[in-house]
């Protein structure tokens, strides 16, 4: 890996944080599959690499967490069932998505993931800090320790996290 300079990160943070905006201006109204989601906006080559500094990758997810809470602030015009989370892998940060759950049934067993072929077990909110988040008071955080067993058997084991509309399954996890 080369160390060299990472070139025009201005720039592809300020086009990501507009398309984020603008993705999120109104409600949804699309859903497929009882959801609608927005994946973030920019090329993995740029949110995940080592020379994309830490303050620019802590204000993509700051980012998200405000338009979240700005769509949790539209659905209120909206008639139905509708959550709001955002979803964040803190060292795969191009898989960080906002996601609106539109049907009660699925956004509950969207979280029940227990078969032999992926488990998810809670984690302590202690480790999602680390980041030192401004997670608005409205919102919620659950996190994960995913692992996952491919069909050759492989084990993969990552930590992800939901901030957002969670009581539900927090309640439903105590």
């Amino acid at each position: 890996m080369s160390n060299k300079k990472q070139r025009g990160i201005r720039r592809k943070t300020r086009n990501m944080i507009k398309r984020i905006l603008e993705e999120t201006s109104e409600f949804p109204s699309d859903f497929y599959n009882g959801y609608w989601h927005l994946h973030l906006p920019t090329s993995e080559g740029f949110i995940d690499s080592n020379r994309t500094p830490i303050g620019v990758k802590k204000t993509c997810v700051q980012t998200l967490l405000k338009q979240a809470v700005h769509l949790i602030e539209k659905k209120s015009n909206s008639l139905g069932y509708y959550r709001v989370v955002v979803y964040i892998d803190f060292k795969a940060l191009f898989d960080a998505q906002i996601i609106v759950f539109a049907e009660e049934s699925y956004f509950k067993q969207f979280f029940n993931r227990n078969n032999d072929s992926q488990k998810w077990l809670p984690l302590s909110k202690e480790k999602s800090q680390t980041w030192r988040l401004d997670i608005p008071q409205n919102m919620k955080t659950l996190g994960f320790e995913e692992s996952i067993r491919d069909e050759a058997g492989n084990a993969y084991k990552k930590d992800i996290w939901f901030i957002g509309e969670l009581e539900e399954i927090l309640d439903g996890l105590r």
